[in-house]
């Protein structure tokens, strides 16, 4: 009989000394996820805008990566430089739209035209930044809508610091 032994001075040495790291690999998130991140999307937001971990393949993940996609962003330029746009025309609309607080947004024009051109740059955003401008924009209670109250200046400054 053969013996299929090999000797200790032909066997290879144990690999102890050597760390195999697996290279992260990407979580789908569940239809189930996909689907809270769409209807609780205020509510994500809200604990986006205050810095909210993001657990892979969660609604909060999949709502940031919607917040931070390149679609979203250019939404969220082109409405922020549409306010000014409609906060500087002296014609006035009859509209379902909140009406703007003009005397705010004039005043931040210069901040809005900063966020929007960030937006635009190529250059990767937070969630918490970007969830902070949904926030305001969807606000109609907030300091951008007429009967609104709050600081426009101070919200806007700490989601472009965000950003």
């Amino acid at each position: 009989m053969t013996d299929n032994r090999t000797s200790p001075a032909l066997a290879p040495a144990p690999r102890t000394h050597r760390r195999v790291t697996a290279t992260p690999v990407a979580v789908r998130a569940s239809i189930r996820a996909r689907i809270e991140a769409r209807i609780h999307a205020n509510k994500l937001d809200a604990a986006l805008a205050v810095g909210a971990p993001t657990p892979p393949g969660s609604a909060i993940a999949v709502r940031a990566d919607r917040l931070t996609s390149a679609s979203e962003r250019h939404a969220i330029a082109r409405t922020l430089r549409r306010a000014v746009r409609d906060a500087a025309s002296d014609i006035w609309q009859i509209s379902a739209r909140v009406p703007l607080h003009r005397k705010n947004i004039d005043e931040c024009r210069e901040l809005i035209e900063a966020i929007a051109q960030r937006l635009h740059a190529p250059a990767p955003v937070s969630a918490r930044g970007m969830a902070r401008l949904s926030r305001l924009i969807g606000d109609g209670c907030g300091p951008l809508y007429a009967m609104g109250r709050g600081d426009l200046a101070g919200r806007l400054g700490a989601a472009l610091a965000a950003l």
